[in-house]
């Protein structure tokens, strides 16, 4: 089935494309003259969002991050009871004429795949909720209003087959994932306005999630260019750089929650974190380190001519795991924070990778190799563009690919020769905050 698209074209800051029923906002960049960066005041109407920062790898459409990201449906699970109590604990807003959907937000969606299984459970609790309200007398289903947000520059068409089912999606373990917009009365839209900033309305969202997403930055600090460390939960000092710039955009994602929640709204934020053992991303008390092996597989560059010092030491990650620390210290020290927003919990978790605990228990049947082939491209999927920023601004993209092309193949033939001690474990903060009523 083909979707016809209408663009309309607007005098502000924002166009709104319609593809198959769904809205969308993106940047009118002629209007904000948008760029690789974002404007700290989450209300200054820059729409950039840190667009840039993140590259997506793969062409869009095809929803190459869902398919390679299986870790993201166990974190994703993770949290699933934490959000559907905080539903049975929200105050609905009335349902009848004169009266709004009921409004959720995906923060940072990515190619939107990995939280439709979440936002299917989402509609049927809200709308279970709804009925079962003695004073409901509506035999209506609860409209609901999905809006996906993400980086101007993001794997829009990927997300659209995700949310109409075009696209069929599965777990690590074969399950096929139900999709919300099956249920009917369900809504899809589009923002590529950027998380950093206010994406919606202000008092026009019921409930916000965010997965796997707010470690990204709004900038480049880059300030481990040159240093054999090349992201800053490696570094035994701090690099200020990242850590003022991840400060200052936290208060800046708060402050937009902040605005564009109703009162007695929720926000679920589930995020990398470096957690009270010191554990994050892919380095935790199982396996060898993964930035060990990326650090090797990129060392090994060198070593086979490829790359020069300048570029073995060009890779500087553009993105912060916050401590539990640093994350409420957001809500400090500012009033519209903190007259606004409350945290209801917070609590840190270890999901392991599905990958590697798949293989080490035979379930997964596949050689040495393939496990190398399987695994590896769920660490390329977000890392890939920023490895290749890497690289010397004078060479074509045509030799950075192949440069990146023998970076993954190094890091396969790693993985090969001892699979079972290889894996991405994630470590994340899990965030539930609610708006003041």
């Amino acid at each position: 089935m083909k979707f016809s698209t209408l663009i309309l074209f607007s005098m502000g800051s924002t166009a709104r494309t319609i593809i198959g029923g769904a809205a969308m906002a993106v940047a009118d960049t002629a209007a904000t003259g948008a760029s690789s960066t974002c404007a700290n005041d989450a209300a200054s109407g820059v729409a950039t969002g840190g667009a840039g920062v993140h590259v997506p790898v793969g062409k869009d459409g095809e929803g190459l991050y869902t398919a390679s990201t299986k870790g993201c449906f166990d974190v994703i699970d993770t949290a699933t009871p934490i959000i559907l109590r905080e539903i049975e604990k929200q105050s609905l807003r009335p349902f009848g004429v004169g009266s709004s959907a009921f409004h959720i937000a995906d923060y940072g969606t990515a190619d939107a795949g990995t939280s439709l299984g979440l936002l299917t459970k989402m509609v049927q609790a809200i709308r279970s909720k709804h009925q079962s309200n003695t004073e409901n007398t509506s035999t209506d289903q609860k409209e609901v209003v999905l809006h996906y947000e993400d980086q101007l520059t993001n794997e829009w068409q990927s997300v659209f087959n995700h949310a109409f089912g075009l696209k069929p999606v599965t777990d690590a373990y074969g399950n096929p994932i139900p999709n919300p917009y099956d249920l009917g009365n369900v809504f899809v839209e589009g923002c590529g306005v950027g998380f950093h900033n206010q994406c919606y309305a202000s008092e026009s969202i019921d409930f916000g999630v965010s997965f796997t997403a707010m470690h990204w930055l709004s900038a480049f600090p880059s300030s481990l260019r040159g240093k054999d460390m090349m992201h800053a939960a490696r570094c035994e000092d701090t690099p200020v750089p990242e850590k003022e710039q991840a400060a200052r955009d936290w208060k800046n994602i708060l402050k937009a929650r902040a605005r564009e929640l109703v009162p007695g709204g929720r926000f679920v934020c589930v995020n990398f974190c470096k957690d009270s053992n010191g554990y994050f991303l892919g380095q935790t008390d199982i396996g060898v380190s993964m930035w060990d092996s990326f650090q090797e597989a990129w060392d090994q560059l060198k070593e086979q001519g490829l790359i020069d010092e300048d570029e073995r030491l060009g890779v500087s990650f553009p993105n912060y795991y916050r401590t539990k620390h640093e994350f409420l210290e957001g809500l400090e020290g500012d009033d519209e924070i903190t007259n606004t927003l409350k945290v209801v919990s917070f609590e840190e978790k270890v999901v392991r990778c599905p990958y590697r605990e798949l293989y080490n228990s035979g379930k997964s049947g596949k050689s040495a190799r393939e496990y190398a082939e399987w695994f590896v491209p769920t660490t390329r999927t977000w890392s890939h563009s920023t490895f290749k920023s890497g690289l010397k601004t004078d060479r074509t993209d045509e030799d950075k690919e192949k440069v990146m092309g023998q970076f993954w193949e190094n890091y396969m033939t790693l993985v090969e020769k001892n699979p079972e001690i290889h894996g991405m474990d994630y470590v994340h903060a899990y965030i539930v905050f609610e708006k003041k009523e």
